[in-house]
């Protein structure tokens, strides 16, 4: 049992096969993955704050309204922090989870809009996918960023490649910002890196020896690349100070071009993960 599992709520998700995964109440956080073949694939935290309110370091947190600090919102928005409501099983089986959340008092103080938002999680043995719904409930049009932060565990983050990036337009957050276009065939963490990778719809391959993992998105045409290195690491109270070594974050996103969404229209937008057993 993981740590998190006896501090605060949580649905479990399991296949006839042997792979499970955890879902928190707290931000619809997706806590633990492990395909059939039984390794942990998502990083969460040794010292994550599971308190009410807070953002819990590692998992994969949703990130909405607001990508990062593209906007007014504190960073990436409120839905990490929100107590979502788990959605009756009905007959969809211990192997897809269900959450909601819907705007309220405290959400409108923030962000004046109305919402329904539901968060699906669903495992197979060798794959999962994570999806997010919002319907806009309200009489007036509103637009948003988002994406899906989530943090993939690794042996070592020297043995990791990140492949399908190549010839992709990309904005270097550590580099001022400035828009560059990728060269490398198999793009190796071996520098802090903070990148939105436009376009990026043909998916990725993240190789770290033990395994690889197959990504794409649905609907989040854009793709977050971040690793913090060892300086950045060591000043983040909630991370151990090598953990740095430990996970790539690799987030489906919607950021270049913002969703604008009238009144009673619905987006989805969903994150594919596998685990391609020939690795």
């Amino acid at each position: 049992m993981n740590s998190f599992q006896s501090e605060i709520a949580t649905l479990e998700l399991a296949t006839p096969g042997g792979a499970a995964a955890a879902v928190l109440h707290h931000g619809a956080q997706l806590a633990s993955w492990r395909s059939a073949r039984g390794m942990e694939n998502i990083y969460l935290s040794e010292r994550a704050d599971f308190s009410p309110g807070s953002a819990i370091r590692g998992g994969a947190p949703i990130c909405f309204p607001q990508f990062s600090t593209l906007g007014d919102l504190p960073l990436h928005g409120f839905f990490r922090n929100q107590i979502w409501t788990p959605v009756p099983a009905s007959a969809d089986g211990p192997e897809v989870a269900r959450l909601q959340l819907v705007d309220t008092p405290e959400t409108r103080a923030l962000w004046p809009r109305s919402f329904r938002a539901e968060f699906q999680v669903t495992l197979t043995d060798d794959s999962l996918e994570l999806a997010l719904s919002v319907l806009n409930t309200g009489s007036e049009a509103f637009s948003f960023t988002a994406a899906l932060h989530t943090y993939f565990r690794v042996t070592a983050i020297e043995r990791v490649t990140i492949a399908g990036l190549q010839g992709i337009r990309y904005l270097d957050k550590l580099n001022d910002n400035t828009v560059f276009t990728e060269t490398n065939e198999r793009l190796q963490i071996d520098r802090p890196l903070d990148r939105i990778y436009y376009n990026a719809t043909d998916g990725m391959i993240l190789d770290d020896g033990d395994r690889r993992l197959r990504i794409s998105g649905q609907g989040m045409p854009d793709a977050v690349v971040w690793n913090p290195g060892p300086e950045r690491c060591a000043t983040i109270a909630d991370l151990p100070d090598d953990a740095w070594r430990h996970f790539v974050c690799i987030e489906a996103a919607i950021v270049d071009q913002p969703v604008s969404l009238t009144p009673g229209a619905t987006w989805r937008g969903a994150q594919q993960v596998t685990d391609i057993k020939d690795a």
